[in-house]
């Protein structure tokens, strides 16, 4: 079953392509320029959002799809990455886990690996935290490769008192940076 965010994490990502939101069987067409707004969706997406995840769930779906988010929403359905594009797209989730329908097909300059690609709402104290998790781990893995190697000086304590003063430094900036 799609959780609500993975569903909303969906409809943001192609947004963000340009893709519109259907709300009625007439066709209405609903776009939204700003999906992000510094770590968080925009109150425009937001409300967006609340209204076709609610009141009209079974009327809206994403241009260029079948499903509406009412059927996203049950439990027939799972958002999985697409193979061509790596973007969220709806499976049905029984058997091999092929997408119906991903919204890329009709978009000719897609993927282009020279853009940003469609993103969730990113936090930077905890993705700056997540890096220097990487970066300690690469260390540490370089350190078992050079202890093997007894002409190399390595300091492993020089090595982590850096890794922890750039931690330190990188978490100073972010907090005392005015946020959006």
């Amino acid at each position: 079953m799609a959780s609500r965010t993975l569903v909303k994490n969906y409809v943001a990502q192609w947004m963000q392509m340009g893709k519109a939101v259907s709300l009625s069987a007439q066709g209405e067409q609903v776009h939204v320029y700003k999906i992000l707004q510094g770590e968080k969706y925009s109150p425009s997406f937001n409300k967006l959002w609340d209204e076709i995840s609610t009141t009209k769930a079974h009327q809206a779906y994403l241009s260029g799809t079948d499903q509406t988010i009412s059927d996203l929403l049950n439990n027939k359905w799972e958002i999985i990455a697409c193979a061509r594009c790596n973007l969220l797209v709806p499976s049905i989730d029984m058997g091999p886990r092929v997408p119906v329908c991903c919204p890329c097909d009709d978009l000719p300059s897609h993927p282009n690996l020279d853009s940003v690609a469609p993103h969730v709402p990113v936090t930077l104290a905890s993705h700056l935290d997540d890096l220097c998790d990487r970066l300690t781990q690469k260390a540490e893995i370089q350190e078992s490769y050079e202890a093997s190697d007894d002409d190399t000086y390595t300091s492993e304590a020089e090595n982590t008192q850096a890794i922890h003063n750039l931690r330190t430094s990188i978490l100073k900036l972010v907090k005392s940076s005015p946020s959006e």
